[in-house]
């Protein structure tokens, strides 16, 4: 089973990944660190339009097939901005994989993660992510939504009890309160 979280840079996609992980010891890929060079600096420039995303897509795909025949469940993180991309990922994938999109309501945090990152060397800035926010499509294929809040960690274990996954989670739970 492919879970793959997806939402806008600083949202929290990879605190939900890393979450996941270290609860069920699921496999956390985060699939932005493939941006190249080009795409960074086209990001930065304010070309964003001008990158070839279906290239860069299909490398992410062969690259789900990859981690698809070594591990049985496993997370992808990633923003993926067009619907486009998504419901082409969803087609390659379906029915193994589960998406959830990972939203905060609160900007000011995104921008305040973002500009944290930036000072270990991420490349997404407060400023790209202003920019990107005009390429963003809401989603139409099938998903849950998680809100990055005080209510997260619920909601991650209800969406793993959707597919089954909550029984590592509430064995997770009970060892760390043992503190073992």
């Amino acid at each position: 089973m492919i879970i793959f979280l997806f939402g806008t840079w600083g949202c929290g996609k990879s605190f939900v990944g890393n979450m996941i992980h270290e609860r069920c010891g699921i496999l956390h890929i985060e699939a932005d660190l493939h941006f190249n060079k080009k795409m960074l600096a086209a990001l930065h420039q304010r070309k964003f339009h001008e990158l070839e995303l279906e290239a860069y897509y299909d490398c992410v795909i062969s690259d789900i097939f990859g981690y698809q025949r070594r591990s049985r469940d496993f997370i992808v993180s990633q923003a993926i901005y067009y619907e486009y991309f998504r419901q082409m990922i969803f087609n390659c994938f379906s029915p193994d994989i589960h998406f959830a999109w990972v939203k905060t309501e609160d900007e000011y945090l995104q921008k305040s993660r973002l500009r944290e990152r930036a000072t270990t060397g991420n490349p997404v800035t407060p400023e790209v992510y202003e920019y990107m926010k005009q390429y963003w499509e809401e989603p139409t294929l099938p998903h849950e939504i998680l809100i990055n809040d005080y209510t997260l960690e619920g909601q991650v274990k209800t969406f793993l009890d959707s597919l089954g996954l909550c029984v590592q989670w509430e064995k997770s739970s009970r060892l760390a309160r043992l503190g073992v």
